[in-house]
């Protein structure tokens, strides 16, 4: 009984200075349990994480955390290894210190936390005016997700904090609801979540920009320490089904609204075609659906996509897609017959 008065004098004790006091100069709002589970699912602890173990591991939530406060992935990726190694190899505007500052990684040495030869990473949450710090941290042998208060001269006090230049400034070039075009060939789509497959999408792609907290995010390439990009959450259709994933700003180029496509009249309806024969026991034609380039008898992304490769000059169309590509009826495949299958779609005309 006297164990659990102490448990949960503890925890109100910890939760009175997690909510109450500020650290010195700023005030970090620290994750719950829950928001941390939502974030297993975001790039900075899955697709742009070099850490394996993902969602029990000191390493993985320490470089993931400090992402998602805004401090410079290109610094933090100078710490690759075991976390003994980290303030050795802390390079790139990373500083190793004695003084511990809020934002700020946490470094136990082999053998400094709780005899683990591996040593230990975490996070300085805030510094309070005592000297204590609040850490939170994750491990594969307690718990995935903690955060707990250190009192100075504590054997647990760390051997060393290594403080982290922030990152380049997000970037505001893409907004939810536009579109984005494909620049270059074999363009890596890194699909939502953990051990994902890459899909790599021909040039002329069409991808809907999605609201996402991530998006804008100045961050390497996995399995790179050189190449960094702003990414982008974004909707593609991959062979006929639409997928959610990461796009790198580099290789996209603004090419539209959803909402706000532009004004162009539909061409007049065609004259008859004094050859037609009405008898299809003289004769079989083909029944083409205009704007459906994929014959699937769905107008949608992925006709869009199509008419977009071809007009480009990624792909070339078969005579039946030509036809239906060509819903303005002019003779040729442009990007005004693009702009109309997208208002189709998106239901601002019914017909062509």
């Amino acid at each position: 009984m006297r164990a659990i008065t102490r448990l949960v004098l503890s925890f109100l004790v910890l939760l009175l200075i997690i909510t109450t006091a500020g650290p010195v100069g700023a005030v970090r709002q620290v994750m719950t349990r829950e928001e941390f589970d939502l974030w297993l699912a975001y790039p900075e602890y899955t697709i742009f994480n070099p850490f394996p173990s993902k969602g029990r591991n000191c390493t993985w939530y320490a470089h993931g955390r400090m992402m998602q406060l805004g401090y410079c992935k290109y610094a933090l990726d100078s710490m690759r290894f075991n976390a003994y190694t980290w303030a050795g190899h802390a390079d790139r505007g990373a500083l190793v210190t004695d003084t511990p500052v809020a934002g700020s990684i946490a470094f136990w040495e082999s053998g400094a936390f709780f005899g683990s030869m591996l040593g230990h990473v975490g996070v300085v949450e805030a510094v309070r005016e005592d000297g204590s710090i609040i850490v939170s941290d994750s491990s594969s042998s307690t718990s995935a997700y903690r955060v707990y208060p250190i009192l100075p001269g504590k054997d647990i006090w760390p051997t060393a904090f290594i403080t982290v230049p922030l990152a380049q400034a997000r970037s505001s070039q893409f907004m939810p609801g536009q579109l984005a075009l494909v620049s270059a060939n074999g363009l890596n789509f890194r699909l939502d979540g953990v051990n994902q497959p890459v899909v790599q999408l021909l040039k002329g792609t069409m991808a809907i920009i999605r609201a996402h907290p991530s998006n804008g995010l100045y961050a390497s390439q996995p399995g790179s320490i050189t190449a960094y990009h702003h990414w982008w959450y974004a909707e593609v259709e991959v062979e006929g089904e639409l997928k959610h994933g990461w796009l790198a700003q580099t290789y996209l180029e603004f090419a539209g609204y959803v909402d706000q496509l532009p004004d162009i009249e539909p061409a007049p309806a065609p004259a008859p075609n004094p050859n037609f024969n009405p008898d299809p026991e003289k004769e079989s034609t083909p029944v083409v659906m205009l704007g459906d380039v994929t014959g699937n008898g769905l107008i949608d992304i992925r006709d869009i996509s199509l008419v977009m490769q071809k007009v480009i000059g990624v792909i070339a169309l078969s005579d039946e897609q030509t036809a239906a590509a060509d819903v303005n009826s002019d003779g040729i495949i442009d990007v005004r017959d693009v702009t109309l299958i997208m208002r189709h779609t998106l239901g601002y005309i019914s017909s062509f």
